[in-house]
């Protein structure tokens, strides 16, 4: 079982590998014609075009979520830790998101603390998780809604929730949410695709960080999203926020 399951994932990555070129391609392609659509392009056209894009970069994002499921699920997961600041990533990202969220007339803030502490981890691996968990909230949250971002630092972790006032998750889901492709009853507010692999992903991101992930969630209610990463990994430093 083992050696049959090794092969998966080495055909998995292979597969996964061989198709993000040519989509990436696709993808680019219709992105130059969509934005010459224009001038030359009669309405039906550009909604062809449009349709390609958006279907070629959810594609592309399937394949990469497969390339990275593939990579963890052989042990290959290697984490770059490095000192960094958890609070402005969180910030940065945030920021990145509010744009998505403004198309929802969805309001995104962030809480930050009052010290910011430098730890070790990986930053392209949270800001992978940051993106999912922020994102699915903006996903599956109602127009007009709020979605707030807490860091708090206690219990020798620091900790990050991303609380929305959507739709809720039935406790009974909970467990399934973390499991690839998993079917679950909730549903993106506005037709949103999903690859179904983010929150799989998610936890063994963090996981391998030494970190926890979970949820809280009542439906009608909204959800709280949240992990953590440990603070003594990196022998955290605190400095003043007030600059």
């Amino acid at each position: 079982m083992e050696k049959l399951s090794a092969e998966k994932n080495h055909f998995l990555g292979i597969a996964a590998h061989d198709l993000r070129n040519p989509l990436a391609v696709i993808m680019a392609y219709s992105e130059f014609l969509e934005s010459d659509a224009e001038g030359g392009f009669y309405e039906e056209q550009r909604e062809f075009v449009a349709t390609i894009r958006r279907t070629s970069e959810f594609m592309l994002r399937l394949v990469d979520d497969l390339l990275n499921v593939s990579t963890i699920e052989s042990g290959q997961l290697r984490l770059d830790l490095q000192p960094a600041d958890l609070a402005g990533q969180v910030a940065h990202n945030v920021h990145l998101n509010s744009t998505l969220a403004a198309k929802k007339a969805i309001t995104i803030s962030f809480e930050p603390p009052a010290l910011s502490v430098l730890l070790s981890y990986d930053a392209g691996k949270i800001e992978q998780v940051l993106n999912n968990l922020i994102g699915n909230a903006i996903k599956f949250s109602h127009r007009g809604t709020r979605v707030t971002v807490r860091l708090t630092y206690e219990d020798g972790s620091a900790m990050v929730a991303i609380e929305d006032q959507g739709q809720g998750i039935p406790e009974a889901d909970w467990p399934k949410i973390y499991q690839p492709f998993s079917n679950v009853s909730v549903r993106s507010t506005d037709g949103e695709q999903s690859t179904g692999l983010g929150l799989a992903i998610c936890r063994r991101l963090i996981e391998g960080h030494g970190g926890r992930i979970g949820v809280v969630s009542e439906v009608g209610q909204g959800s709280t999203f949240f992990f953590t990463l440990p603070l003594d990994a990196g022998h955290p430093v605190e400095s003043s926020r007030n600059e």
